[in-house]
């Protein structure tokens, strides 16, 4: 039997026993810090601390020779590279939008509460993507080159009558759908060429984002996303319909032949991922879609506002305009210097 004793000198930091062709041992020290980078080419904040000093009895089996390795008769160790070492988070590996989804999922699925702290309330979600829903069936009937598009329109009705009955009935009959066609056509009115080519301005290749239903819903919810991506108000809300709205309406005229219900109903579904974060949570806390209305009310007020200071400054105009002309002609009159 063949004994191995190894004395402990001086108890230090962590050490590896290598053999040498002499007999003789070397020491090689581990304390180093490990910098890592992911496949995905992002620097990766973690690092891995260097090794504390541990007092340890004995030495590990893997500082042994390889003689070692047959007395015991087990597999040699692996060694685990820098990589596996290192504790990877989960937003490194899939993007955020990705994760969010997902945790969403899961916290509809199986009841766990994975997402955001702060939770929209499900009908201002379910709400949100019916009036989309609505306002696209809108667009479509506005559009002159659509194929087959009295088909379109049916199958868009079906789709809002099976999968968001009450929340459609609601918007039109509380008013909220109206409010939304009238501050978007009011939007289009002012800036008419931003909401028009939409998927030519954000893209180098809109066919192909016109063609396929995820990179359209992607598009729509990227665009969205930086619109209320800072001090979001009803005017941008409005504006990310409007978008939604035009990619669905260039989508169905980009077809070839009947458009796929899926395809012009996709920007719907990047709506509903948006009000799943900040945007939702605002409209929850400024009265809920109702509050639409009211940001419409208060348009119509300040327009009626500006249209009687428009009549007031030009009455105001053309009476001093009256009194200067009967000025000149009293002083153009003989009688007046007599």
């Amino acid at each position: 039997m063949i004994i191995f004793t190894v004395h402990l000198a001086k108890i230090g930091p962590l050490t590896d026993l290598r053999w040498q062709s002499g007999g003789k041992k070397t020491q090689e020290d581990n304390n180093i810090a490990i910098h890592v980078t992911p496949p995905d080419g992002e620097e990766d904040d973690e690092i891995v601390p260097p090794l504390r000093p541990r007092r340890k009895l004995s030495s590990p089996l893997s500082s042994l020779p390889s003689a070692v390795e047959g007395f015991v008769g087990g597999p040699a160790p692996r060694s685990l590279s820098p990589l596996d070492r290192t504790k990877r988070r989960f937003s490194t590996m899939v993007s955020s939008a990705a994760a969010a989804a997902v945790s969403r999922r899961l916290s509809a699925t199986i009841g766990w509460c994975l997402a955001s702290p702060t939770q929209v309330k499900p009908q201002i979600v379910r709400q949100g993507r019916a009036l989309c829903l609505q306002y696209i069936k809108s667009q479509i009937r506005r559009s002159s080159i659509c194929p087959k598009k009295q088909i379109v329109m049916k199958r868009l009705q079906q789709m809002l009558e099976t999968e968001c009955g009450e929340e459609a009935i609601s918007n039109t009959e509380n008013g909220v759908l109206a409010a939304l066609r009238a501050l978007c056509a009011a939007l289009e009115r002012k800036r008419p060429d931003a909401f028009r080519h939409v998927a030519r301005q954000a893209t180098r290749a809109p066919t192909t984002m016109l063609r396929s239903d995820t990179a359209l819903a992607e598009l729509a919810l990227a665009l969205a996303r930086r619109i209320t991506r800072e001090n979001i108000t009803w005017s941008k809300i409005a504006a990310v319909y409007c978008v939604c709205g035009a990619l669905a309406r260039e989508a169905a005229e980009a077809s070839d032949g009947e458009p796929a219900l899926e395809l012009v109903a996709a920007p719907a579904a990047a709506i509903a991922d948006l009000l799943h974060e900040e945007p939702g949570s605002w409209i929850a806390a400024h009265g809920g879609w109702s509050g639409l209305i009211e940001r419409l009310r208060v348009s119509e007020r300040d327009q009626r506002s500006e249209k009687t200071l428009r009549v007031m400054v030009w009455f105001f105009v053309m009476a001093c305009f009256v009194l200067l002309l009967l000025r000149w002609v009293i002083q153009g009159h003989p009688a007046y210097y007599s």
